[in-house]
C-alpha cells in the first residue's frame, strides 16, 4: 500500500516557499510496513523514521518518533527549535523503553532522519540508516553519515569499498531510538539556498538506488512525481524492504520592488 502527502506552502519565517512530498510504501517482501514519515512545512519539520525489523514493534516505534516530533511548535529562533526537537526526541527514547519494559516486548527502536529549517537555517538530525541528500546546483551530497557497522568499518579503513556491497552485516546498525538509555542524534547545520532539494529516505530506497540514480530522478521532476519515480524505481528492482521518500525543494520568493 502507498500512504502519500503533498504540501506545497510558503515557508512562513522564510523569504521562500517549500514544495514537499512524502510516500511510503510495504515494499514487495515485508508483510507489514514499519516505516513513518513526518512532513510539516508550516512548522519546517519533516522526519523519515524507519522501524527496526527483526525486533519488536518498529511499527510502533517509528510511529511514537513522528508523533514526538510533530509535537515541535513554531520557532523564530533555529536554536529552540533544535532544542525542542532534542527535547522531544531524548523524551520518546525514554518512553519507547518504558514501554517495551512494561509488556515485555523486548527490543523496540527506530532510525530517524529529519529535516528542521527556520528562517535561512537547516539542520540535520538523524540516528540510524536513514539518509538525507541535498541536491544543490546540481550536485548531490549525503548530509547523513550512516551509523552502521559497515560504514564504521569503512571509516577506519577495515573493510575496502567494494567489499561493502555483499558485506555480510552490511544492515547492522549501531544507532537508533529506544534501543539505549541515551539516544544517539548527530547534527549538522547549514544556510538555505533557492534551488535546494532534500531527500530523506529510508534505506529501502538505498538498497536499490545509488545517490546518482536519485540525483537523476529529482533533477528531471517536481516533488510529487520524482517521489513515485523513487518509489516504483525501488519497487522495479525488488522491493526487498519498505520504502519512505521525502522531497523537498525551496525556493526563493520573487522580489518586488513595487514599480509597475
Amino acid at each position: 500500500m502507498t500512504i502519500p502527502t503533498h504540501n506545497k506552502t510558503n515557508a512562513t519565517d522564510s523569504a521562500g516557499w517549500f514544495d514537499s512530498h512524502a510516500i511510503t510504501h510495504t515494499g514487495r517482501v515485508r508483510p507489514v510496513n514499519e516505516d513513518r514519515f513526518l512532513s510539516k512545512p508550516l512548522n519546517g519539520i519533516w522526519l523519515v523514521a524507519d522501524g527496526m525489523g527483526g525486533h519488536s514493534h518498529g511499527d510502533v516505534a517509528a510511529s511514537m518518533i513522528t508523533q514526538a516530533a510533530g509535537r515541535v511548535g513554531h520557532h523564530a529562533v533555529h536554536e529552540a527549535k533544535l532544542q525542542e526537537f532534542r527535547e522531544q526526541i531524548f523524551t520518546v527514547n525514554q518512553d519507547i523503553r518504558n514501554l517495551a519494559r512494561e509488556h515485555g516486548l523486548g527490543v523496540m527502536g527506530s532510525t530517524l532522519v529529519a529535516l528542521l529549517v527556520t528562517g535561512q537555517q537547516f539542520s540535520v538530525a538523524w540516528s540510524g540508516d536513514s539518509r538525507l541528500y541535498l541536491n544543490r546546483g546540481n550536485r548531490m551530497t549525503q548530509l547523513s553519515r550512516d551509523h552502521t557497522e559497515v560504514q564504521q568499518m569503512l571509516d577506519n579503513g577495515a573493510l575496502d569499498p567494494a567489499a561493502a556491497a555483499s558485506f555480510k552485516r552490511k544492515n547492522v546498525i549501531l544507532h537508533a531510538i529506544g534501543v539505549r538509555e541515551a539516544p544517539h542524534l548527530d547534527l549538522l547545520s547549514g544556510e538555505l539556498k533557492d534551488g535546494d532539494t532534500f531527500i530523506l529516505c529510508s534505506d529501502g530506497l538505498t538498497a536499490h538506488l545509488s545517490a546518482l540514480d536519485i540525483q537523476d530522478i529529482v533533477l528531471s521532476q517536481e516533488p510529487e512525481a520524482a517521489c513515485h519515480s523513487l518509489i516504483d524505481s525501488a519497487l522495479e528492482r525488488g522491493g526487498s524492504d519498505n520504502v519512505t521518500v521525502v522531497v523537498v525543494n525551496y525556493r526563493l520568493a520573487p522580489v518586488h520592488d513595487g514599480r509597475s
